[in-house]
């Protein structure tokens, strides 16, 4: 074999190994830059499990807050009939989490309601803050309670 080709693989060769060294590496595109921007930043969860907001949600209006609010009330209501995950489940999460990136949201449904509700609180205190009628969580989230969400006049708090 000619050095030429022989320098050519290797050079194939030693490129292979950076892209395998790099996996999941995209070169920046216009439209990966858009994701990027429009991706949330700051806010979460802080150890203690209360709830922050995130850049992009301290600037909804009031229509859209509420909007977040009745879609988790709606969801947190249809959770009632959600199974416990098996522990083998829950377990191949726990393991796979690690190599392959995730999150713990599924693995324990207790964990799950309890964020959400931290997530509805902020979101009704956040009303509050803007002066928007605010709801009564614990009403709303009563078992049985099926009527369409709604803001309490006044702006309870709860």
């Amino acid at each position: 074999m000619p050095w030429r080709q022989i320098s050519a693989l290797l050079l194939a060769g030693l490129a292979g190994a950076c892209a395998a060294a790099m996996p999941g590496y995209q070169p920046p595109t216009p439209q990966l830059e858009k994701v990027r921007q429009a991706t949330p930043k700051g806010g979460g969860f802080d150890a203690a499990g209360s709830y922050h907001l995130t850049d992009q949600e301290k600037e909804l209006d009031c229509k859209r807050i509420n909007g977040s609010i009745v879609i988790k009330i709606k969801q947190m209501r249809a959770s009632g009939g959600r199974r416990k995950p098996s522990a083998i489940a829950a377990n191949a999460q726990a393991v796979a989490r690690p190599l392959v990136g995730g999150t713990t949201y599924g693995q324990s449904l207790s964990d799950d309601l309890r964020r959400d509700r931290a997530r509805l609180e902020t979101l009704n205190r956040r009303l509050a803050e803007k002066n928007c009628p605010t709801y009564d969580l614990d009403a709303e989230l009563a078992p049985g309670n099926d009527k369409l969400p709604r803001p309490v006049k006044g702006g309870k708090k709860s």
